[in-house]
């Protein structure tokens, strides 16, 4: 459910908004732990497999004590809960990028939202990944980095923790779309209309080395 209009603010309009195809980003967002789960639940096989013969033909006390194993519910965590996780956050996952910055939600319960203005945008890239050319068609994920949106890892190390316009249709599209705007925006901001000239010669010139 589209709630966008919560945080917008006055005189603001609205370019472009999507969300992600829902193959690639139900299977970039959980196939990792999936798997990871399934090995785990491989080595459980045998204790699950004596616990169903107790609770079948035995005494079911200790059958049952492997409800009780966190190992047993860490397994199933991460083959099914992360999975169904995806799918029930997907229909809450809107983007739109405005005159003014790029508005990011999510939320399972409550909707969440983030912003990133672009005067504070460092860098963005577009990656394209394997579930977007298996399943998404002509999908991707635009990654926009900020001066905030760095951690720092368990040894001190700087981590980049991009904000995602995650396996939206036409990225390249919305990625140059995406540029033309920023650069509008930071012009005005730096430059505002009354200060520029009439001319400037110095705009669009071209790099002489001499």
């Amino acid at each position: 459910m589209k709630e966008l209009d919560k945080i917008l603010e006055d005189k603001e309009k609205v370019f472009w908004e999507g969300k992600p195809k829902f193959w690639p980003f139900l299977l970039g967002g959980s196939i990792v732990t999936t798997i990871i789960g399934l090995f785990w639940m491989l080595f459980l096989i045998p204790f699950v497999g004596l616990a169903i013969y107790d609770i079948i033909w035995g005494s079911h006390i200790l059958g049952f004590g492997i409800f009780l194993l966190p190992h047993f519910w860490i397994g199933i965590i991460l083959v099914f809960g992360i999975p169904i996780y995806q799918i029930l956050v997907y229909k809450h996952v809107y983007y739109a990028i405005t005159n003014k910055r790029i508005l990011f939600q999510k939320g399972l319960i409550g909707r969440d939202f983030e912003i990133t203005d672009f005067d504070q945008i460092t860098n963005a890239e577009v990656n394209v990944g394997l579930f977007d050319k298996l399943f998404g068609g002509n999908s991707g994920s635009i990654l926009i980095s900020t001066a905030g949106s760095f951690t720092y890892g368990r040894h001190g190390q700087q981590i980049s923790k991009p904000y995602s316009l995650r396996n939206i249709e036409n990225p390249y599209e919305v990625f140059k779309f995406f540029k033309k705007i920023s650069h509008a925006v930071k012009t005005d901001i730096q430059y505002p209309n009354k200060y520029r000239p009439s001319t400037n010669p110095g705009y669009n010139s071209k790099y002489n080395s001499k």
